[in-house]
């Protein structure tokens, strides 16, 4: 008896299928085990013709999988050439990784631990999962034969290398791929154009993981966050120019500030089809003072807090609030919609007290305590005013028109917020030592 199996995978990790390959044939006793990967292809074959002969011949697909980062492109290929809904198809994925890639998320899947991969190597060899109830060998799961120990070996090895390969790839976090799509004029079809990454990646843009997601999709969820992927889409024709990848503007998530940056592309044709973009931390702390945004050594430590505060409010204002009301009462945009406006909002308000506290800037004390007694029951009000606004805003969802009703509440706040702290600001100059 005879089966063939069919080894899909990134070339990033030929070693690892090869380790794989060599490893399942040691299981062989008097049974064979044809697997089939690319790197067995003759030098002149047409990889197109090798990979539909060996695809369509093959009785089992087997994925593997070492990283939710690994590119999916020809894997995905390789699949729909094998696909018919009646022979199996199986993906070794690393430990770390939930679920394996979105076209293979139906199929089954087997962790590369010791004990998954025993699983994987008792169904295929003893249990006969793959062959109809046959078994390949097996001594395999009998004790008293060297094969059980060399399958116990061989599970170690591989789970080992698996490991390696999680590990390395650690240097590439915070990555998508995108892949591109265009309408019969040439122009970019952001419902088809599709954006997925690793974990860190698609977290950063508030993704599921292991998500497929549209271009449009994620743009509309951004809103004026996303005017890096504006900037991207004009930067394409150029791409395969051999021009150096655009400066993209920075991208402010709901865990600091980033700066994506194209580190790949693939082209067909002379049209670009493949980008893949990182984010890298901008470092904020460390460009502050190449910004001006740094205060002066002897500034008093009260002054430097309500420069500060007033910094956020305005910060408040015209990042936060404003653009997503404008959006809200001159748009008119959908339920779903609105409640992506909602969390971006909450977002914004959490990411922006993160940052107030990674300056150390803690302790409601402290905040009270800079302004004047007289000034204290204004500021008092306006955090209760500036309370209930947020609890409504974190509440049942929100319709259009009570939306907009909110986050003009939320401006009103503001003002009320600066015209309190410019009178305590007016009082702290008025204390400055005269010379």
């Amino acid at each position: 008896m005879s089966l063939k199996i069919f080894l899909s995978h990134s070339s990033k990790y030929k070693e690892l299928a090869l380790s794989l390959k060599l490893s399942l044939q040691a299981m062989e006793c008097e049974q064979h085990l044809d697997i089939s990967l690319s790197e067995d292809m003759a030098g002149a074959k047409d990889w197109r013709l090798w990979i539909e002969e060996n695809v369509r011949s093959s009785d089992v697909f087997l994925l593997l999988y070492p990283h939710a980062a690994m590119e999916m492109g020809w894997c995905n290929y390789e699949l729909g050439r094998f696909y018919d809904g009646k022979r199996p198809i199986v993906c070794i994925k690393n430990s770390d990784i939930p679920v394996p890639p979105p076209a293979f998320q139906s199929y089954q899947a087997y962790d590369a631990t010791v004990e998954g991969l025993k699983k994987f190597l008792s169904e295929l060899f003893v249990e006969g999962v793959f062959t109809n109830g046959k078994a390949l060998n097996a001594d395999i799961n009998n004790p008293a034969t060297d094969y059980y120990a060399r399958a116990r070996d061989v599970c170690k090895v591989l789970a080992a290398r698996f490991t390696e390969a999680r590990v390395k790839e650690h240097l590439y976090d915070r990555r998508i791929v995108v892949a591109l799509h265009y309408d019969d004029g040439g122009l970019l079809n952001r419902d088809k154009t599709t954006i997925e990454g690793n974990p860190e990646g698609l977290d950063l843009l508030g993704l599921r993981q292991a998500s497929v997601t549209p271009w449009s999709t994620v743009q509309k969820s951004l809103g004026p966050r996303g005017g890096w992927l504006t900037e991207l889409e004009a930067a394409l024709p150029a791409v395969t120019t051999g021009a150096l990848p655009p400066g993209l503007a920075p991208y402010r998530s709901h865990s600091g500030l980033y700066l994506p940056i194209v580190v790949k592309a693939e082209s067909a044709d002379g049209i670009p089809r493949h980008l893949v973009v990182i984010f890298v931390s901008a470092g904020i702390d460390r460009l502050q003072p190449m910004l001006g945004w740094h205060f002066p050594r002897a500034m008093p430590k009260g002054l430097k807090y309500l420069v500060q505060l007033v910094r956020a409010m305005l910060r408040s204002r015209w990042e936060i609030l404003e653009p997503r009301y404008q959006e809200v009462r001159f748009k008119s945009p959908d339920g779903e919609r609105c409640a992506l406006i909602v969390q971006a909002v909450l977002r914004d308000y959490d990411q922006m007290e993160q940052e107030f506290e990674s300056e150390d800037q803690v302790g409601i004390g402290q905040f009270y305590d800079t302004f004047d007694k007289d000034l204290r029951p204004e500021v008092q009000a306006c955090s209760d005013e500036w309370l209930a606004l947020k609890q409504r805003l974190s509440g049942t969802p929100l319709p259009p028109g009570e939306l907009s009703e909110v986050l003009t509440g939320l401006l009103n706040n503001n003002t009320r917020w600066l015209m309190v702290a410019s009178r305590q600001m007016s009082s702290a100059v008025a204390d400055l030592s005269p010379y």
